[in-house]
């Protein structure tokens, strides 16, 4: 899920904003998803990233298409997003064998995305063993980069914060924090695969 979790609260006063209008408010809503949708619900059924991208922009475009169909029901945005994302998975693999998908064939494919007790219990052990993961690629880039990222993205402090932490200018801390992020995905490439 998203790194920094909206409350439902907080979901729900963002959808009324975003059906009146508001681009930043749905900006909040795809920030806050965008991740989870394409690492865990995209890319891992169709196990390609330019595809993947594809598909999490298809997605997020027809939800603010859609957006005034959507219907606040005290749970979580992400499962309307999820399901929206499943059927434009489901579109990808029918152009990529160009046969119809039966009505068998979705239904199997496409499960009732209701919250159930044992997804969270999956949500939680997919965060902890990518919270590992990250944790050990943290650990083999420089120090200085390390820093950065954690202060910009774990403390979430501002860039002048930050900038002031090490030393330098704010300019140069966006640069150190360019090369960070670069060096993170780099490391975590080489070590489980492309991000």
């Amino acid at each position: 899920m998203p790194a920094r979790k909206l409350t439902l609260e907080q979901e729900e006063e963002l959808m009324r904003r975003a059906r009146d209008g508001d681009g930043e408010a749905f900006g909040c809503i795809y920030d806050a998803c965008r991740d989870f949708l394409y690492s865990a619900v995209i890319y891992p059924r169709v196990g390609d990233s330019d595809a993947a991208e594809e598909i999490l922009q298809e997605t997020f475009l027809l939800a603010l298409k859609k957006i005034q169909s959507f219907e606040w029901r005290g749970k979580s945005v992400f499962a309307w997003l999820h399901k929206i994302a499943m059927n434009k998975v489901l579109e990808w693999s029918a152009s990529r064998r160009k046969a119809p998908v039966d009505d068998d064939t979705f239904l199997a494919f496409f499960p009732d995305v209701r919250f159930q007790p044992e997804e969270q219990v999956i949500l939680e052990d997919y965060q902890a063993r990518l919270r590992v993961k990250i944790e050990k690629v943290l650990g083999s880039i420089p120090e200085r980069y390390r820093q950065a990222i954690n202060m910009r993205l774990k403390e979430e402090k501002s860039r002048e914060a930050c900038a002031e932490a090490l030393s330098v200018a704010v300019g140069t801390f966006d640069v150190v924090f360019f090369r960070a992020c670069r060096a993170f995905r780099e490391a975590y490439s080489k070590k489980y695969g492309k991000i």
